[in-house]
């Protein structure tokens, strides 16, 4: 057996341990996160105070706004600049969507389709909530990413990880359409004799296992990229020497109070990076406010986003 063929052998039985570790984590209904935290997953009464606000609202003209504002969705460029990021890399652009949630808001498809566009980037990455349910089919999801798979121009692919709300199942449907999905795994980009990592971590806030940190630990030097989806594993993937972390999960609050404030944000370790742009140490993150949304099919104070981010190599 040459190296590479060891290689994919262990890397195909790190799959299959992660499948099957997955399957058993979906199937116990309770969010495990770090620091040994494990609560039965309770919907229920989140879905009533929701369905109750939603009738409420409905009555008034601010529906008709929060679901012109959830349709809303526009695209965001970004420079960040890295002292350390290889010069072949240098004006690297990442397409970063993330919360897609497509089967929720009728027409999101199409809206995100056209906004993508045209958009020539070097790399497509999707930090995960691909559905809006936490269970039952997915059939129309992996319908609506194809279509959206078919309007993405990127050189080096399409980089993605799961979310609280997928399943292990979609994996295997979601590559057949052209996007690699990176479970607690890593792969390298290459540009001439330069390289940077992109590791792609499980969702931390229902699936999280120690597997995560392993992922971040087992990566060399140089210049690498966290995928996560939500900002939960900061402090480790800085730990580890990562330059970027982006992830979703928030979607920066959805309903926010005046002056753009979050009422819920579905976080507990890192709650302060719940949008936009931030630092932790050496390491930049970006939390995306969310491509789609979920719960109900409104927007206040928020912002429906596609992101483009060029990364930049700082000089003296």
């Amino acid at each position: 057996m040459t190296p590479d063929q060891k290689s994919l052998t262990i890397e195909n039985q790190r799959r299959l341990i992660w499948a099957v570790t997955r399957s058993y984590l979906e199937a116990d209904n309770y969010k495990r996160r770090k620091y040994g935290e494990k609560r039965r997953r309770r919907w229920s009464w989140f879905k009533v105070l929701i369905n109750m606000f939603g009738r409420a609202i409905r009555l008034t003209p601010l529906y008709r706004q929060g679901l012109e504002n959830a349709r809303n969705i526009v695209v965001n460029e970004i420079d960040l600049f890295f002292g350390d990021l290889p010069e072949l890399f240098h004006r690297y652009t990442i397409l970063h969507m993330t919360d897609l949630h497509v089967d929720f808001v009728p027409g999101i498809e199409q809206t995100i389709r056209k906004c993508i566009r045209g958009l020539a980037v070097d790399l497509c990455v999707l930090t995960g909530d691909f559905r809006a349910g936490v269970g039952g089919g997915f059939k129309k999801v992996v319908t609506s990413m194809e279509r959206i798979v078919s309007e993405t121009d990127a050189v080096d692919g399409i980089l993605a990880t799961l979310g609280n709300h997928d399943t292990y199942q979609m994996v295997e449907p979601f590559e057949r359409i052209g996007m690699t999905l990176l479970a607690n795994e890593s792969v390298e980009i290459v540009r001439g004799d330069a390289r940077i990592c992109v590791t792609g971590l499980d969702d931390p806030y229902y699936y999280y296992t120690d597997r995560a940190v392993t992922a971040l630990e087992e990566t060399g030097n140089g210049f690498k990229i966290a995928l996560v989806h939500a900002p939960s594993m900061f402090d480790v993937a800085a730990d580890n020497g990562y330059a970027l972390y982006l992830c979703g999960h928030t979607h920066g609050g959805q309903i926010c109070l005046p002056g753009g404030r979050p009422i819920i944000t579905h976080l507990r370790h890192g709650r302060k990076f719940y949008r936009g742009l931030w630092r932790y140490g050496k390491m930049t993150g970006y939390t995306g406010q969310g491509t789609g949304t979920v719960g109900i099919p409104l927007r206040f104070n928020t912002q429906s986003e596609i992101t483009v981010l060029r990364l930049n190599r700082a000089r003296a």
